[in-house]
């Protein structure tokens, strides 16, 4: 691990620790909602549909690092064989993270109940908890939006 990926998982872990599972996941609600609204406005661009791959892609590939706490098993990928087409209309973008948020709350409810010792690997950033996984997944999508340049 990198200092930069090792400061970064320090920083994850520091606002995860602060909250809840059940506040991670209503942030992670929220979150979404700006998200997947943002990425509806956003200009069918190229910029766009690529910012909005990126993010549907981390998503996705966070949302199986995840699983991995609750036993399945660990793989060493990278995140791009999840990343959606950018020939996708950003409408059709839109709809793909939403369902992907969807799906990762569901997941992130099922690990309510796992103790804090769990963790799941992040290539970057090692070994991160549940609640790193959480807050990583939900701060992820949301900075990574403020790329999405213009309105229909």
């Amino acid at each position: 691990m990198s200092i930069i990926g090792d400061l970064i998982r320090r920083f994850t872990e520091r606002r995860a620790g602060g909250q809840t599972v059940e506040q991670l996941i209503e942030r992670l609600v929220e979150s979404g909602q700006v998200v997947a609204e943002r990425l509806a406005r956003a200009a069918d661009t190229p910029g766009n549909c690529e910012a909005a791959a990126h993010i549907i892609g981390i998503e996705r590939w966070s949302a199986r690092r995840l699983r991995t706490a609750l036993g399945d098993v660990a793989v060493r990928d990278e995140y791009d064989g999840y990343r959606p087409a950018t020939s996708l209309t950003m409408a059709e973008l839109a709809e793909a993270f939403a369902a992907a948020r969807e799906q990762t709350t569901a997941l992130a409810q099922q690990t309510a109940n796992l103790p804090p010792s769990v963790t799941a690997h992040h290539n970057d950033l090692g070994d991160l908890s549940v609640k790193g996984w959480l807050f990583y997944i939900e701060n992820h999508a949301l900075r990574e939006s403020i790329r999405i340049r213009g309105e229909k």
